[in-house]
């Protein structure tokens, strides 16, 4: 199975080569953008992160990848070292990121979006499928839009009055217990640059996002890489034309979507859906797995 994906990542090699580049920025669509580009060869790989988090995420992935092929990861707006917006939006995640790749002279490219970033893999395959060799969802939303009106209501008002002090107490409870050290550490540093109002925002967008019928208008290959027990009903890989779905038992990902959607009287973390910072803390899991090998 390996095999025959390598055979078709090398057969539709377009991105230019790009040797020694690191971190710089980019002009997106309400400000300037952090990216990390380097490696060659082969077909581009371009990582999106979850909410509350950055490129950084993605290290033990780019370190890899980077050896045989290009890879890229940015900073979202409101994200890392990005700008901060006055804008949050799925769609403007979506057209951010395309300015990037427009930008980098990325013509056709691998995407693997992370947790909430399954709904950017979405719109953006639903309104790009011509640029797309294929994407990945890793432990990722796919549509939340059927989720219960009083249930989306509850996180709102519970996000409308986030904090500083509240967004730490929430990302911490969010790791499972197999998380690691570094990663304990990391998720408290990235969610405290994030802009406040993005999370609100964004995570009230993923309650409305049909992610199912923007996904559906790309046709090509889809997979999807979950931590054992994510059997979500809101979870990518549940969404039409998976190719294939692939479970890693005892990773040390987040726990967040293990119980699903609760009802308002359950108190549900306000981290609990579509956040999380966590494939950083198995860095040679995903590249051992994926298609982007």
């Amino acid at each position: 199975m390996k095999a025959c994906l390598l055979l078709l990542l090398a057969a539709c090699a377009t991105a230019p080569a790009r040797q020694g580049a690191g971190p710089m920025f980019v002009q997106g669509g309400a400000g300037s953008l952090r990216v990390s580009d380097g490696g060659s060869g082969g077909i581009a790989v371009v990582f999106h992160h979850g909410l509350g988090s950055d490129w950084t995420c993605w290290q033990g992935q780019l370190d890899h990848l980077r050896q045989t092929r290009r890879a890229v990861a940015l900073d979202a707006r409101g994200h890392g070292e990005s700008d901060r917006a006055k804008e949050y939006s799925i769609e403007a995640l979506a057209d951010d990121l395309d300015r990037v790749v427009t930008q980098l002279g990325i013509e056709k490219f691998w995407l693997v979006g992370h947790s909430f970033a399954g709904t950017v893999v979405s719109a953006y395959s639903g309104k790009h499928p011509e640029k797309l060799a294929g994407v990945i969802y890793v432990d990722a939303v796919g549509d939340a839009s059927d989720t219960p009106a009083d249930v989306k209501e509850y996180f709102r008002k519970s996000d409308a009055g986030i904090t500083p002090e509240k967004l730490q107490e929430a990302y911490g409870k969010m790791l499972g217990p197999k998380a690691k050290p570094q990663t304990r550490e990391r998720i408290p540093a990235a969610a405290a640059r994030l802009d406040l109002p993005a999370f609100a925002t964004l995570r009230s967008e993923m309650g409305d996002f049909r992610g199912a019928q923007a996904a559906v208008r790309f046709t090509g290959l889809k997979y999807a890489i979950d931590a054992e027990g994510n059997e979500s009903p809101l979870a990518a890989y549940r969404l039409q034309g998976m190719v294939k779905r692939i479970v890693i038992k005892d990773a040390g990902w987040s726990r967040r979507w293990r119980s699903g959607p609760r009802k308002p009287g359950k108190r549900p973390s306000p981290a609990r859906a579509g956040s999380g910072r966590s494939p950083a803390s198995t860095p040679r899991t995903f590249p051992a797995t994926s298609p982007a090998r």
